[in-house]
């Protein structure tokens, strides 16, 4: 429990100063962009890909999500680039990236969630949720027009809004807080589920609502969304390897005895490097398919590595919404 309490604020902590960096001047803004991109995207987006393995017993699914789903999305992203252009590809992308970074903290926030019954108990699910959508509603009343050097298009939308969704939330946390001061109190621990929802309401205010430039507030969402997916993989990987196996944990403290630095560092090196290698290909290759095709007048630069997004946004929707029997 306290391990994965420290992997949690960790990884707030990680995000909050990468905003703060990324604030500090345009150079280092876009050096934290590039780790962001290569360290973390990238990795995250094969990370998904991964677990693809998990659905052996589905083929048809697998086949679907493997042939058919990349050429449906990039059917919609090229009619959305000669309807609306390059603005219109970053107006959807803001809003599917939302979405997905709520659903994935929805989606391990059920599994780590061990609380006994309490007052509310649906509320924090709500929240993870209602945040986001307040910040949406005031970046679009914000009226952001650039993202990432390009044009974005948001809804116009009123203040009022915004104002009100941010008072629904607002009132939402206070009462959910209330909630856990109650539950601790009784000594109701909840392990990582209070600290998890926690860090992203604060990682959504932040991301969305308190930080002027669109840009930065999307950098510290995204770098906050990325390491958590990739240390929820990992983990979930290290469980499935050692469940059902005797000795396991026994093993593993031998071994961490005998060479204590080549057992903690190998384990995540084995599973990061080859994620990170992966996703620097994959990237490699979007670039280099989408810089062929700019003949035919679109941004297909953008539309290649959208695809890439979108597509692993769709797979991350499915691929966790089966129990595998080794998972608790």
């Amino acid at each position: 429990m306290r391990r994965e309490q420290w992997l949690v604020v960790g990884n707030l902590l990680a995000a909050l100063a990468a905003g703060a960096l990324a604030s500090w001047s345009a150079p280092m803004m876009l050096a934290i962009l590039y780790i962001d991109v290569w360290l973390l995207a990238n990795p995250h987006i094969v990370a998904t890909y991964a677990r693809l393995g998990a659905m052996a017993s589905r083929p048809r699914m697998r086949q679907a999500l493997v042939f058919v789903a990349p050429v449906l999305i990039l059917a919609g992203l090229t009619i959305v680039a000669l309807a609306y252009e390059v603005a219109g590809l970053f107006a959807v992308y803001f809003l599917a990236q939302s979405f997905h970074v709520s659903r994935q903290c929805y989606g391990i926030a059920r599994r780590c969630d061990r609380r006994p019954q309490v007052p509310w108990r649906s509320l924090p699910y709500g929240l993870i949720y209602l945040f986001p959508a307040w910040g949406y509603l005031h970046r679009s009343a914000q009226g952001a027009d650039s993202f990432l050097g390009y044009p974005i298009w948001l809804p116009p939308v009123p203040q009022a809004w915004a104002l009100a969704a941010g008072i629904a939330a607002l009132v939402g946390a206070a009462c959910w807080l209330a909630c856990l001061a109650y539950s601790r109190r009784m000594r109701q621990a909840a392990g990582p589920f209070d600290s998890l929802v926690l860090s992203h309401l604060i990682v959504s205010q932040v991301g969305y609502v308190w930080i002027d430039d669109i840009t930065i507030g999307w950098l510290v969402v995204n770098v906050w969304h990325n390491i958590q997916y990739l240390v929820f993989v990992y983990r979930q990987r290290q469980r499935d390897d050692t469940t059902g196996k005797e000795g396991g944990e026994m093993a593993r403290s031998s071994a961490a005895r005998a060479t204590p630095w080549r057992a903690v560092l190998m384990p995540p090196m084995r599973f990061f490097l080859p994620c990170a290698i992966g996703g620097a290909l994959l990237y490699l290759a979007a670039s280099r398919i989408g810089e062929s095709l700019l003949w035919l007048g679109l941004p297909t630069i953008l539309i290649a590595h959208f695809v890439l997004n979108f597509h692993h946004y769709l797979v991350d929707g499915v691929i966790w919404k089966r129990r595998r029997t080794a998972i608790g």
